[in-house]
């Protein structure tokens, strides 16, 4: 078929986790990224055994990019389709409230319980 995405009414949503870790090449472009971008501008992808035109429908794109490691930049023709926002890794205060939080509702509520 020449439509694709999920079944019936359902969304997908596509979790893209280092998103500036891809190698840029010789020409300043990203391979993965080219093809994220080509979708988000056109809504669809080209077969390359049939070349034939593959329409992706209803999915959406969330990302991430590492701090520490990658590129640190990209293109902007991709960024453009995404809302940018920049998170500081909580401190140690702020990491002891929420796994303290979450551990003392996990251990009152004896429905949350881990199901072996």
């Amino acid at each position: 078929g020449r439509n694709f995405g999920p079944p019936g009414t359902k969304n997908l949503i596509y979790f893209l986790d280092d998103m500036n870790m891809p190698e840029v090449d010789l020409y300043g472009t990203v391979g993965p990224h080219t093809l994220i971008r080509q979708h988000l501008d056109y809504g669809h992808w080209y077969c390359r055994t049939k070349l034939t035109q593959k329409d992706i429908h209803n999915v959406q794109y969330v990302a991430c990019m590492n701090p520490t490691a990658g590129s640190f930049t990209i293109n902007p023709r991709l960024q453009r389709h995404f809302a940018t926002f920049s998170v500081v890794f909580p401190g140690p205060d702020a990491l002891f409230t929420i796994y303290k939080s979450i551990l003392a509702d996990h251990l009152e509520n004896p429905i949350l319980k881990f199901q072996y």
